[in-house]
Order: C-alpha cells, then structure tokens, then sequence
C-alpha cells in the first residue's frame, strides 16, 4: 500500500515546525495551534497523523535516530564483539544521524520536558549491551559506565560542540574498545 504524498509532506511540514517551534519556545510552551499554523495545515491533520505533540516528538526521535539504531540487539554487539573497525563504524553513523539532525538533537538534550524520550530509548540500548556481558554487578556497573560516559560525549557534542565529528569518533572507540578490552580480559564474561 502507497503512501499519499499529501500525508508525507504534511508530515514533514509538521516535524519541521515542532522542531523550528520548540527551538524558539521550547516543549512546554508550545501549542498543537501553533504547530499547525507553522506547518501550514489543519490542526485536524495534526490530530489525524499524531494526536498529540509528545507523539509528535515520538515520531521525530524514532524516525531520525532509533530507525538507525533501534536495531541494536544482543546478537549486534557479539557481531561487532572487539572489533575496532566495527565499533568505529558505529561511531561514525551515530554522527552522521547526529549532525543530519542537529536541532532535534540539541532540544533533546537540553529541553528537560523533553529529554525523557530520548534517555527511554537509550535505556533500551543499555540494556542490550547489559545482555550482551555476564550479568555481574561489576559488568553491570561497567556497562552503564560506558553507555552514560557515550551519551555525556554525544551530549557534549550537541549542546556545548565539544570537538569535531571526527575527534569524538576517535575518543569515543578508543576508550570504548579500552574498557570492552578490559571487561574481557579481568572476567570471562562474553557469552
């Protein structure tokens, strides 16, 4: 079944002027009205493609990021294992995702009625590195060692433009593949 190109770019007009809205206003201010409005449509189209504005914000954070990434499951983090180019691979999508949609990221990262959706679905991720080690408190500590120090340098990036693309790709595998390395090495703890 095809998809309408009126409902794609009601969609995209939409998207576009939460973002250009929540920028200027922030989550909490704005109004479905004023969405609309910016979007040049209907509030009734609002109300037929989303509902509400956190869904809104929800089809935004899956379409741009968590499509890309969504994916990661237990079986991915065995198949990129210790593998340096791997992980570097994974890196550099990140920031490839990340820099095609700088605003959204900066809003999530600093719009703190807004941030919640953003740190559910990195849990998701933290939990299948989690399943991806021996289920130890220490590996656990570890694990969410690692994944809270990748969103503080991810953050860094967006909201204070903390070096280049490619300098935290770099930091970003070297001290990733250094404490897999060493989870690895003090325990057996790869399944």
């Amino acid at each position: 079944m095809k998809t309408d190109l009126r409902i794609i770019k009601s969609k995209n007009a939409i998207e576009n002027a939460f973002i250009n809205l929540v920028e200027i206003k922030g989550f909490q201010s704005i109004t479905i009205k004023e969405i609309a409005e910016k979007a040049m449509v209907n509030r009734n189209t609002i109300y037929l493609n989303y509902g509400t504005k956190e869904e809104i914000l929800e089809s935004i954070v899956k379409t741009s990021f968590f499509n890309h990434f969504g994916n990661l499951t237990t079986e991915t983090f065995r198949k990129i294992g210790l593998n340096k180019k791997k992980i570097e691979d994974l890196f550099k999508k990140l920031f490839i995702v990340i820099d095609e949609n700088i605003e959204l990221y900066r809003i999530l990262f600093t719009d703190s009625s807004s941030s919640g959706y953003l740190r559910t679905e990195l849990t998701k991720l933290r939990k299948a590195l989690e399943n991806w080690i021996k289920p130890t408190p220490t590996n656990k500590i570890r694990a969410s060692f690692l994944m809270n120090g990748i969103i503080g340098v991810v953050s860094n990036y967006i909201t204070l433009a903390v070096g280049t693309a490619e300098d935290n790709v770099k930091i970003l595998t070297d001290l990733t593949l250094s404490n897999l390395r060493h989870m690895s090495y003090t325990k057996k703890i790869w399944n």
